[in-house]
């Protein structure tokens, strides 16, 4: 059975200005992404992967075009109501973690249910529980300089999805780490989003990663191109 349209993205267009010339970066972007789906986003650096991203999170805004992510235009919200929006429903994982280093990892965690106005104690218990499942259990006191990379990153996983989020964006979650570790966050990131039925889209230059992906898209020249049904 073929699952709903999550997120619905139609003509999207976005710009950058580079002295007098006018760079599109997305150009005419349209993709329906289903309910459950891991989608990779392929394209060499600087084709437009993140922008995409930080479309689809609110977090920039496109000159022209709808985003539709479970039911809501995003496109058409004001910034506050997208914070909310993006404090329930979606969960980011960035390719360089973003810990604050005067936080422990505890609390680097338990952050941004605190932002939303949560008591710490509140938020705690998923926390634990989460650092249990990135294998970071021993470490909930430690600060983030002391960690490797790799921690680091299974800690920006627990962030993310300590809210539970229905969608998770990931831009280039493994391309900070070695070979090694990189494979390993990739299989908990998969393990705790697709395998707990969340819809997950990946930016990457990785085509070993689109492998495991339901489908995969390429950017290229502000175009998408769409690999798989």
């Amino acid at each position: 059975m073929k699952q709903s349209a999550v997120i619905q993205i139609r003509d999207l267009l976005k710009t950058y200005s580079e002295g007098n010339r006018c760079l599109r970066v997305l150009d005419g972007v349209s993709i329906d992404i289903r309910q459950g789906e891991f989608l990779a986003l392929l394209g060499a650096s600087g084709s437009g992967k993140s922008t995409l991203l930080n479309l689809l999170s609110g977090i920039d805004k496109p000159d022209r075009g709808r985003i539709v992510i479970d039911g809501a235009d995003i496109t058409m919200l004001n910034d506050t109501r997208l914070t909310l929006f993006r404090r329930e429903r979606i969960g980011i994982v960035f390719q360089f973690f973003n810990l604050i280093p005067t936080l422990t990892v505890l609390e680097n965690i338990t952050l941004p249910k605190e932002l939303g106005g949560a008591r710490r104690s509140s938020a705690e218990p998923r926390a634990l529980e989460l650092l249990e499942q990135v294998g970071l259990a021993s470490r909930a006191d430690t600060f983030p300089d002391k960690l490797s990379g790799g921690e680091q990153q299974r800690v920006a996983i627990a962030r993310a999805l300590l809210h539970e989020p229905a969608i998770v964006f990931a831009d280039e979650p493994t391309g900070n780490l070695d070979e090694d570790t990189g494979a390993q966050v990739l299989q908990l990131l998969l393990r705790l989003t697709c395998g707990a039925g969340k819809t997950l889209i990946m930016a990457t230059h990785n085509p070993e990663i689109g492998k495991r992906a339901d489908r995969v898209c390429q950017i290229h020249d502000g175009r998408l191109r769409i690999d798989g049904p």
